[in-house]
């Protein structure tokens, strides 16, 4: 199977070079489950780890949501990149070169990739400002005051945009780039008259923004003197969206999965002080507040998140705002308060990494800190406004999949703002614990619980002979009984139909080729990942698969012979005398063949 410009041999040869599970484990962090791995699924949320990635097949699957494929599939769905990008991308990491590629698909990926080359040369020009001896002065004061080391600044790509209107814009023009390439990447900023275009950043110290893929996706610049804004960002492009981007993201995913943990912070300085310090777990939000994007990449890689605001009011709204994103996370989300007058940056230089252990230590989970709060800003007023007040974080609490904890909850805020309970429960009669029935209790399922016929819609002997052909334990006399149409599901048509296009010169069916053309495939895919990851047994497999196929062709016989039946009566009905002679004829045919068919043993199917 081709793909577009890129030979099947050297897709091959990446494929040959590459193991799944670095490239997965980079994103998600995996355990040892048997033969396989074990994650948290990166496509859909979830707290029970039902990702699963197999080292020996070299395929992915996750049994809550039925993702898979295989490592260029794990790719392009996480990255958003095409197909192209992701194999040129594989091929560099193991020095493969990949000549003909297609270019990205669509506009989009055109502009997005234009947009990258724009920021890396604008990057390079920013961090030779820095280090120019007149230019970039100012910038190499401003960066010793904070107390930032050489090493830090080349690691994070700082560099200084100087203050003169159209510096970046003359010098990319001179690369070959246009006032529309520069506009489209956020660079430069049109003037009010019409009249061409001016440097978005000047006057300011510039930090790289990448993201995973270690692309620059796009920059921030803190004013140096006095003036506004004190801190800008790249506006929205193709390739860098606020929202979704973590600055030093791409820095601290190493440590963020060898520690479980990822502490969050709002600026620039804070981050790069707290890397420079050796916790280098750190990521900063993007000048935004705290998105259900940002929760949703963070929990692939960490367990608890460690929310570190400045102390001051605007802080505790930020950290505030997260607590409805963070209800049902399945992340573990504490708050550090710093003292008063303490950033992050000052207090880590001042105190050490000690001091920050010792405070995030006893540091309040979030929605602990959000009652302590409400319940101090409610003390000094009426009854009424009392309970009005804790509304908002009784709302939270009753989102809460833990009806003993929101209770105990409920009991200490009624006793520190002296209601009864029974005021708060009139209020939200939701929040009184109610226990459930396991039955009525969600659960994402193991591999081994989960009961294939409930995601498999077909006959179980179709499943158990799908199953058995991707174990490669079909012999060639078994490989030539498979027929598609004997299928009743379209995914299992498809899968057979892949598998008869792949059989070699002995008759077997050839198992990497059919993996790697069903596992891309829109119709089979997830099913083809579902059954390879299965790990079921049965006692004796040839007799198996011989019920399995006589009984799919027992079926199908039935099926056609019911057909055939059907046909006769309305050939009957409307007098169609040649028509009912014939198909008398097939007819006594087919129940003389179905007569010959050995009667069926019990077909014992899939341990479950």
């Amino acid at each position: 199977m081709g793909h577009g410009l890129i030979s099947d041999d050297i897709i091959d040869q990446i494929r040959g070079r590459i193991d799944i599970t670095d490239i997965v484990g980079h994103h998600v962090s995996l355990t040892k489950a048997g033969q396989n791995l074990k994650g948290l699924c990166p496509f859909h949320q979830e707290k029970t780890p039902s990702f699963t990635v197999s080292p020996s097949r070299q395929i992915f699957h996750c049994f809550g949501c039925g993702a898979g494929g295989n490592v260029f599939t794990f790719l392009t769905r996480l990255t958003g990149a095409s197909f192209p990008e992701v194999v040129r991308d594989l091929g560099h990491k193991v020095g493969i070169e990949v000549r003909e590629i297609v270019s990205p698909a669509g506009a989009q990926g055109g502009q997005a990739k234009r947009v990258e080359q724009l920021n890396e040369a604008a990057a390079a020009w920013f961090a030779h400002n820095l280090r120019d001896a007149r230019v970039g002065a100012g910038g190499r004061d401003y960066l010793e005051k904070r107390g930032i080391q050489p090493s830090t600044i080349d690691r994070f790509g700082i560099g200084v945009a100087p203050a003169e209107w159209d510096g970046l814009l003359k010098t990319l023009t001179k690369q070959g780039f246009t006032q529309g390439d520069l506009a489209t990447a956020g660079l430069v900023v049109a003037r009010d008259n019409g009249s061409g275009f001016y440097d978005r950043f000047r006057a300011r110290v510039m930090f790289t923004i990448t993201d995973l893929r270690k692309r620059v996706v796009g920059f921030g610049g803190r004013v140096l003197g006095d003036g506004e804004p004190k801190y800008l960002n790249s506006p929205d492009t193709p390739l860098f969206k606020k929202g979704q981007t973590l600055f030093a993201f791409d820095q601290a995913r190493e440590a963020i999965v060898r520690t479980k943990t990822v502490i969050v912070v709002e600026g620039y300085f804070d981050a790069i002080a707290l890397h420079q310090a050796g916790l280098t777990h750190t990521v900063a939000t993007l000048g935004t507040a705290l998105t259900s994007e940002h929760i949703h990449a963070v929990r692939r890689f960490a367990d608890q998140v460690v929310l570190l605001f400045d102390p001051d009011a605007a802080g505790v709204r930020a950290a505030l705002r997260g607590l409805d994103l963070f209800v049902n996370s399945g992340l573990g989300v504490k708050v550090v308060t710093l003292p008063a007058g303490e950033d992050p940056d000052t207090f880590v230089r001042k105190e050490g990494v000690e001091a920050f252990a010792r405070l995030e230590a006893v540091a309040p989970s979030l929605l602990d800190y959000a009652l302590e709060y409400t319940v101090n800003q409610a003390e000094a007023g009426s009854l009424e406004s009392r309970i009005r007040s804790v509304d908002e974080v009784l709302r939270i609490l009753q989102k809460s999949e833990h009806p003993i904890e929101r209770e105990e909850r409920m009991r200490i805020v009624a006793e520190r703002l002296g209601i009864s309970q029974s005021r708060l429960i009139e209020r939200y009669p939701a929040l009184v614990a109610q226990p459930k029935r396991s039955a009525d209790r969600p659960r994402t399922l193991s591999t081994p619980e989960i009961p294939l016929n409930v995601l498999f819609k077909g006959l179980p002997e179709e499943r158990d002979l799908l199953f058995l052909l991707l174990q490669g334990k079909l012999s060639p006399a078994d490989v030539r009984r498979l027929k598609p149409e004997a299928f009743t599901v379209a995914p299992g048509r498809k899968l057979v139909e892949i598998a008869l296009a792949h059989v070699d010169r002995e008759g077997r069916i050839s198992l990497r080729s059919v993996l790697d053309a069903s596992v891309g495939d829109p119709d089979c895919g997830a099913l083809a990942t579902e059954l390879s990851m299965r790990e079921d047994h049965f006692d004796d497999v040839p007799v198996h698969i011989r019920a399995c196929l006589d009984s799919l062709d027992r079926k199908r016989a039935e099926q056609v012979l019911r057909d055939l039946i059907g046909r006769l009566k309305a050939a009957e009905r409307e007098g169609r005398a040649d028509d009912v002679r014939q198909l008398n004829v097939q007819i006594n045919e087919l129940r003389i063949r179905k007569a010959a068919v050995p009667a069926p043993g019990a077909v014992s199917l899939v341990k479950e």
